[in-house]
Parts: C-alpha cells; structure tokens; sequence
C-alpha cells in the first residue's frame, strides 16, 4: 500500500487539537508523516504541537505571516512527500480507529493513472462528543440519493476532512484558487471530472460542532428541511437572487480554468448548471430535485 501523509491546518485549536492528535496516533494504519502549518495561533497551539515533536515524522511550521484556511492548506499539502497519499485534517474533529486503514484500501483499487479521491460519511457531535446525528450526510438529507457529478454540482457532499487523495489529485489541489471557500468542493469536482471517486458510507470521523469551528458557527441550527425552504422562498422574493450562488461561482471558476480539458459530457453538464443561476428560485430548486430525485440516469441508492 502506498505511503500516507497527514496533512493538518491549526489555528487556535487548544481546545480539541489533542484529541485529534492522538486519533490520528491511534490509526491502525499508522500514516508515514504528519505536517502541520499553523496560521500564527495566539493561543497554546503551538506549544501543543511542540509535545509531538518527538513522534516519529511528525513536523509542524509556523507561517511568517498569516495565509489563511486555502492558503495554509496548499501549503502543507505541497510539503508532503510527492508519491504519498494525502489525507487531509481538521484540528479539532476525532478519527475513528480505522479510518485511514478504510480509506487506503479503498483508493488503492482505484485507478492510479487518474486523479482519486476517498471520502466518508461522518458523525456529527457537539462539543462533548455526544452525538447530533449518527450520520452527517443524513443530517444534510445527501444519503437518499446517488453521489455524482450532477449533484456535486448542486451541493457538495465530500467534506473535506474525510479525504484521502492520491498524488494525481494533489495537483488540483496546488491549483485551488486562494478565493474559494472550500476546498473541498473544488478536489471533489476535479475528482469527478477528471478521475474517479470511491464512498464510504458508513462514517469514519466524528466531526465536532462548536463556536469556533470554520465550518459553523455558534447560530447554527440543526437541519430543518420546511424551515431552510421558507427562507430560501422569503430571501427570494425580497429580491435576494442568492439560492445556490455560493455553487454557481465555484462552478463557474472550475469551468473557467479546466472546460478545455472537459470532454463534451462534462462541459454539457456544467454549462446546464450555470445556465441556472439567473431562474428564479423555483427553477433553481425544481433544477435540484430533478438532479437528486429524478434524472433517469442518476437513480435513487
């Protein structure tokens, strides 16, 4: 099995960066390195790291200057070693036992002449570690309907701590631009226009809710699907022309720097998408149903 690297971004994570720490030391497939960049931290974070010095490939740098979350991203990915998988870390999440064991296996029998990419379903939980739903895909209603190019385009369901990557797949990654929001979004439409994708359903992570944490806030609320619609319906006819925009540009900009690698399929595809963005809200959402309930090609699980 090819060599693994764990890539981790820190930025003020006293909190909980120890317990991520030890999951990752706990992995029955133990990685060959573990880089970290911290953001400049003003808390204890770095002298945390400073206690895993010791560990057998585990570095960690300081940036001179703060980069934020891509930047710091790209930049600790580009430290790996060149012919490694790379695994891709929160600070503040708990690796289940087997996660990279699962996410190997799977990725190595993908094809290696493609870029590739491993991601999992996870356990969402708050602070303390007590579960807000056994599954975070569900939470997101993303686990009643097939995974693909088509949906992703609506809503990416590949979070971004759950990715194991292979070396070809790390070259999108460099490329990212420093404006996207998630990085996620962008390897997993790379991966699945360009290569191939392999799904674990079950979760391999529990992923932490708190204050802090980049992907919430401390408002957040549980999912509610009649409540999220009304809102949308409401920003809408205030004139708010904004359901999907966050997709829409993220789209535009992957098709804007690859459509001439695109075979005729995939450009079909995302020049559909895009045409969207300026229907009405009702179109946009009729446009979202019919990709994860009712395209014919792309059947329910």
């Amino acid at each position: 099995m090819r060599k693994i690297s764990v890539v981790m971004t820190t930025y003020n994570g006293e909190r909980f960066l120890r317990e991520q720490m030890e999951s990752i030391l706990s992995q029955t497939l133990q990685p060959d390195e573990i880089i970290v960049c911290d953001d400049r931290s003003s808390d204890g974070t770095v002298a945390i790291l400073e206690q895993y010095k010791h560990i057998k490939g585990f570095s960690y740098v300081v940036n001179e200057q703060q980069l934020g979350l891509i930047r710091n991203y790209k930049k600790a990915v580009s430290l790996a070693a060149k012919d490694n998988f790379v695994a891709l870390s929160d600070q503040d999440d708990i690796w289940l036992a087997d996660k990279l064991m699962r996410s190997a296996e799977l990725l190595t029998k993908l094809d290696p002449l493609l870029p590739c990419m491993v991601h999992t379903d996870l356990i969402w939980v708050d602070e303390q570690q007590n579960i807000l739903n056994p599954s975070f895909q569900n939470e997101r209603r993303q686990s009643n309907y097939q995974h693909n190019l088509q949906t992703l385009l609506f809503a990416n369901f590949a979070t971004g701590c759950t990715i194991l990557m292979n070396p070809l797949l790390r070259q999108f990654f460099a490329e990212i631009p420093d404006n996207i929001k998630f990085h996620d979004a962008w390897l997993a439409l790379a991966a699945f226009t360009f290569g191939q994708v392999g799904e674990i359903t079950e979760p391999t992570i529990k992923y932490r809710r708190h204050g802090s944490n980049l992907s919430f806030t401390s408002t957040t609320k549980r999912y509610n699907r009649y409540r999220q619609i009304w809102n949308e319906m409401l920003t809408s006819l205030k004139g708010d022309d904004s359901f999907l925009s966050l997709q829409f540009g993220t789209a535009r900009q992957f098709y804007d720097q690859y459509n001439k690698q695109m075979n005729s399929d995939i450009k079909y595809l995302f020049e559909k998408f895009m045409k969207l963005e300026h229907r009405s809200y009702i179109s946009k959402k009729i446009a979202y149903r019919k990709a994860v309930l009712e395209n014919p090609v792309f059947q329910n699980k």
